[in-house]
């Protein structure tokens, strides 16, 4: 495995709703990278989502996390994302709490990968979690995402999905 190139200066800042464009772009990237090739999909997918995450992120149910690095201009370049859903979510023996957190639509930009910018994404986002007394933290993962959240102390569970369409 080649050693990571460090970023200079990689700045993480909470996401909000002006920044949806940015995190649709990323979204939409994430499943190209996946090799999801079907552009009126995608582009419903961004459209559908949009108004979605203006709502959420104003209203507190999605976080997003954006990593910005310096740039020639005044404004910093972003070049990196990761949200957490908060969804209700009945209590459990082991987490009393009525909701729960996932991780999704963590992506780096290609050019700016190997870096340790998704880490620093995931690091920020695990933390905030922990802040907020979630007792777990749910993703599921790319195979290109499997070595870093394994490397972050995630687990397989035993979740399965039976597709309806």
């Amino acid at each position: 495995m080649a050693a990571l190139r460090q970023p200079l200066d990689i700045a993480i800042r909470e996401a909000t709703p002006a920044d949806v464009p940015e995190i649709l772009r990323q979204r939409r990237g994430m499943y190209e990278d996946m090799h999801y090739s079907d552009a009126a999909a995608l582009s419903a997918m961004m459209l559908t989502a949009e108004p979605y995450m203006k709502h959420a992120l104003s209203e507190g149910s999605l976080r997003c996390w954006l990593a910005e690095i310096a740039h020639n201009s005044d404004s910093p370049a972003v070049v990196g994302c990761g949200a957490v859903v908060i969804s209700p979510w009945p209590a459990h023996p082991y987490d009393l709490h009525c909701r729960r957190a996932t991780i999704l639509n963590v992506y780096t930009y290609p050019q700016h990968r190997r870096k340790g910018i998704a880490r620093r994404i995931m690091q920020t986002m695990i933390g905030w979690c922990r802040d907020q007394e979630f007792a777990s933290v749910f993703l599921h993962a790319s195979d290109d995402g499997r070595p870093l959240y394994e490397a972050l102390g995630f687990e397989a569970t035993n979740e399965m999905k039976l597709k309806l369409r």
